[in-house]
């Protein structure tokens, strides 16, 4: 596996960052080709292909507010304005993936070789982003038939197979699409990754790092009656491995090799329904997902997970200058443990709406709210409960054609939910659990002209009585509410844009504090604290020759406002470069060519430092080293 930064994805982070708005589906989003949809940017992942995506750090390298730490698939966390994933409400195609399987580890298993797109929205966001986003929202959505199809084509079939210098691994995809009838469609993904250890930038091989994976997804979607369509998928992603019972720290007695298998298996079904009246524009999902982890070195044998189902039933409705979302979801979370067989049970109900109105030609207004309901049952037969109101406001004024000013205010709350699989009868909840409330307000400043567009934004957000794990060794370990969560911080984008280049910088500075204190590798479940990040991209495109180039670069400050005992984190900067060729013209066969970190720097991620004050060492594990990667599809 390997970690790289990609050239053109700040760009097309700083041109869509700068051009959004206040809509009713308000996300901040990643933008690869800079179209808009509805008013909301979308990632496109077909962008994929260009810079060989193959973990979660390859999607969100290029955004300057995010870091993922972890050095490897397995272990990767997102972190973003410092706030780790687990305080952010994710989903797949609606399905949300809920829970946290081990705080060693990772527990977003997202294989971008099957996505569409993604979106997301940093800070608590509107009404409709879903119960508990504190920190926000990231929404993965998969391909289906109708995205590789080309025109006037009923079936087809893509064939990729990519090779990774670093780890001296491989990846083999077969894609399966077609048209069964005029209304039905159907899509089949099958894939395997399999690469050997990680080598790092001083020429080190990273023990226990190697990685056999398999994915597959199944989507049929169609049209039962004219105006109702349904759309019916399953996801499967395994993972296995010898790993360390802690992947994110190195090798050594104190952490001891076990072998490992992973898996996510996600089931949805999305209905939609567009009666051509003003009043009705339903939509409905319902899914199920199991994430697991399970750990079958010969002395113990034993497993967790977390599975889910969930309903979710939306409407849109134009009413006068309105238009007003609103809707109610369901979700239960089971989280289970094996040997002994012990389990917990968590429940969430939510109400909410949202409006959004252009109260005239310069000034657009949207608010919301949410009623969300929680209740837990945890293996200790201790039952917590609560529920509350979520409201948010935003407006936009436009100051010209080019300029506009946004100002938002949002709220989220967070009832007590599953906490860590692993930990299941092994970590108490204490009794007196408080719920999460979450505040974040937010000002921005965004200019769209011809060629260039920049944008800057200013936030704070403070998550009140945030959980976390509390206590020590000697006084013993529980979940608690660990103090006030408060980042603050600012993000800016440029982008300039000519006929066949673009350049693009963002910069962003973040400064999460729990309880006056900056965070530390120790806040696990609730974030980290990384430096100032700048990223520069550029690329330009030979039309003749069907060749597109590309760089990117990422300079990261060193992190030196550390609490005492800690040490600072290093200063540390990549390079990448990129190569696409169309040797037919079109789609038809791609080359693809990309040499991340490609002067061979030795660093860590700041989201994968580990400094053990303890043994005053750091024990994280460091990112790859160079990695040429060669991908060719062929498209028939």
């Amino acid at each position: 596996m390997h970690l790289s930064a990609h050239p053109s994805k700040a760009l097309a982070l700083a041109i869509t960052l700068a051009s959004q708005g206040l809509y009713a589906e308000e996300m901040e989003v990643i933008e690869v080709e800079g179209h808009r949809l509805n008013g909301v940017s979308i990632v496109d992942l077909t962008d994929i292909q260009k810079k060989q995506a193959n973990d979660l750090e390859d999607i969100f390298r290029d955004q300057p507010s995010i870091t993922v730490g972890g050095s490897f698939g397995i272990a990767q966390k997102i972190y973003v304005r410092g706030i780790e994933d687990t305080n952010l409400n994710v989903s797949v195609d609606g399905a949300t993936q809920a829970g946290y399987l081990f705080h060693h580890q990772g527990r977003l298993s997202i294989e971008p070789e099957l996505l569409k797109q993604a979106e997301l929205k940093a800070g608590a966001g509107t009404a409709l982003d879903g119960p508990g986003a504190l920190g926000g929202a990231i929404r993965f959505e998969t391909k289906d038939a109708e995205d590789l199809l080309r025109p006037g084509e009923d079936f087809g079939a893509l064939i990729k197979t990519g090779y990774y210098s670093n780890t001296e691994g491989y990846k083999a995809s077969l894609n399966l699409y077609g048209r069964i009838n005029d209304n039905w469609s159907g899509l089949l993904i099958l894939g395997r990754n399999d690469t050997n250890e990680i080598e790092d930038g001083r020429g080190n091989t990273l023990a226990n790092t190697s990685t056999e994976q398999e994915l597959g997804l199944l989507k049929l979607s169609g049209e039962i009656v004219e105006g109702h369509k349904i759309s019916l998928s399953h996801e499967r992603r395994y993972d296995d491995g010898r790993r360390n019972l802690r992947p994110h720290f190195y090798d050594a007695p104190w952490n001891q090799t076990t072998d490992q298998v992973s898996r996510r298996e996600t089931t949805t079904v999305n209905y939609e329904h567009d009666s051509q009246s003003d009043l009705i524009d339903l939509k409905i999902s319902a899914f199920k997902t199991d994430n697991y982890l399970n750990q079958r070195d010969p002395s113990f044998d034993e497993g967790a997970g977390v599975e889910s189902y969930g309903l979710n039933i939306r409407n849109s409705s134009q009413v006068g200058d309105h238009q007003l979302t609103y809707g109610v979801e369901y979700r239960d979370d089971r989280g289970y443990y094996i040997n002994p067989n012990i389990e917990e049970d968590a429940k969430v109900y939510g109400l909410y709406v949202q409006d959004l109105f252009e109260l005239n030609d310069t000034i657009s207004i949207s608010y919301g709210l949410r009623y969300d309901r929680y209740s837990l049952d945890d293996v200790d037969q201790q039952s917590f409960s609560a529920s509350g109101f979520s409201p948010n406001a935003n407006i936009e004024y436009k100051l010209d054609d080019a300029w506009s000013v946004r100002l938002g205010y949002s709220t989220a709350l967070r009832g007590q939910k599953i906490k860590e699989a692993y930990l299941i009868g092994f970590r108490a909840n204490h009794p007196d659990l408080k719920e999460e409330k979450a505040n974040n307000a937010e000002i921005s400043l965004q200019y769209q002209g011809d060629s260039v567009r920049g944008s800057l934004e200013v936030y704070r957000s403070e998550i009140e009585d945030v959980v976390g794990t509390v206590g020590t060794r000697a006084t013993g370990r529980f979940f608690g509410n660990a103090g006030n969560l408060v980042t603050k911080g600012f993000a800016l984008h440029i982008a300039k844009s000519w006929s066949q280049a673009e350049l693009s910088m963002s910069y962003s500075r973040n400064e999460p504090e729990l309880d006056g204190q900056p965070l530390d590798d120790g806040n696990l479940g609730i974030g980290t604290s990384f430096g100032d990040t700048l990223v520069i991209n550029a690329n330009y495109r030979f039309p003749e020759q069907n060749l597109e180039l590309g760089w990117s670069g990422r300079f990261v400050q060193e992190m030196d406002d550390v609490q005492e005992g800690y040490i600072p984190k290093p200063a540390f900067n990549t390079q990448d470069v990129y190569l696409e060729w169309l040797p037919m013209g079109d789609e038809q066969l791609s080359v693809n060519l990309t040499v991340s970190n490609a002067l061979d720097k030795y660093y860590l991620d700041h989201g994968t430092f580990g400094y053990d004050p303890d043994s005053q060492r750091t024990i994280g594990l460091p990112e790859p080293g160079r990695d040429l990667r060669l991908t060719l599809a062929y498209k028939f």
